[in-house]
């Protein structure tokens, strides 16, 4: 099945005037002439322009991937934009800065994670620890616990840990059990276990996700509420250079500009992926080829017409055929 669609792009603001270099650059270069300047080997990816005006015919596959890696690199593209100015002006953020950041999900239609990485044929993640879930690793004295994710939509999972496990053994059977829930636990090489949840499910889990034990390590007469820290992103710490700017936040920010930049080198690998496919697919005829193609087209639809006519007729004829003598036919 293919579909055609048309799909818009945003480009960057041009509120700043600021210029971003490489460590060592002997001079500034403004960075709209920078990405004006830059020759492209290939064929332009399909922009908004080309899309619109000359719209082609695609696979359901193919439309969304050329939609992701649109909404990706827009959205980078101006975030990178809006940082440069941040640095500019030493943390007084410009306008559009807290917008992206807080409505990154949707500006980026879920391209983008928390900490600028492209997430294209996956969904975002959050990384977060879980405190006082620890102490079941460290004594393992065999409980049965019971999780409970509120919020909305109430969902329970069991979980029954064995007494005298390993540390890898408790975690095998947490992963059983919240898995149910989308969370997954992993253990680092120092022994502490990290969480991971979909982004769009972290809301709930950071406010709704209790725990009740048997007594041992939770209490067994009521649920627990557990408090998930979430790790520190990179969208974290920018919005903490917003409110409170301090000598030596332009090297964590110098750090978000160069993680932008490899993320961005990521989505033109993909870009020149996505123009071959739509080079290949594509079919040039000569007139020739051309006008046989149409005639057989239209033998075709003239010979339609007939058949419908025949099967319309077959279709009466057994509409007309009296019950008994479907009934003997069908046994």
């Amino acid at each position: 099945m293919v579909m055609q669609v048309g799909l818009k792009t945003t480009t960057a603001s041009s509120t700043a005037s600021a210029v971003r270099t490489s460590p060592g650059a002997p001079a500034q270069i403004a960075r709209t002439e920078r990405v004006a300047n830059t020759p492209r080997a290939t064929a332009p990816f399909p922009e908004a322009a080309l899309l619109s005006r000359r719209p082609m015919r695609y696979n359901v596959q193919l439309n969304q991937q050329l939609t992701a890696v649109q909404q990706a690199d827009n959205y980078l593209s101006e975030a990178e934009t809006q940082l440069l100015v941040l640095r500019h002006q030493k943390g007084s953020a410009p306008s559009g800065l807290n917008t992206l950041l807080h409505q990154r999900g949707q500006l980026s239609g879920g391209t983008i994670d928390r900490n600028f990485n492209i997430t294209l044929q996956q969904k975002s993640q959050v990384n977060f620890t879980l405190p006082g879930v620890e102490k079941l690793l460290e004594q393992p004295q065999g409980e049965t616990l019971v999780f409970q994710l509120g919020g909305g939509q109430r969902e329970l999972t069991a979980v029954a840990l064995p007494a005298n496990s390993s540390p890898r053994q408790v975690l095998a059977h947490l992963n059983v059990g919240l898995g149910r829930l989308g969370i997954n636990a992993t253990l680092a090489p120092e022994g502490k276990v990290a969480f991971q949840v979909d982004e769009a499910r972290w809301s709930r889990v950071s406010q709704h996700l209790s725990v009740r034990g048997e007594g041992q390590h939770f209490a067994a007469d009521a649920f627990t509420l557990l408090a998930p820290q979430a790790e520190t992103s990179r969208e974290d710490e920018i919005g903490l250079l917003v409110s409170r700017w301090e000598r030596g936040d332009g090297k964590k920010l110098q750090q978000t500009l160069d993680q932008i930049t490899r993320e961005r080198s990521k989505l033109h690998f993909h870009q020149d992926r996505v123009a071959t496919r739509i080079q290949d697919m594509s079919t040039v005829y000569t007139p020739g080829e051309a006008l046989e193609t149409a005639r057989a087209l239209g033998d075709a639809l003239a010979g339609s017409g007939k058949q419908f006519g025949l099967l319309t007729q077959a279709l009466a004829a057994q509409g007309n055929v009296h019950q008994v003598t479907v009934k003997n036919l069908l046994g």
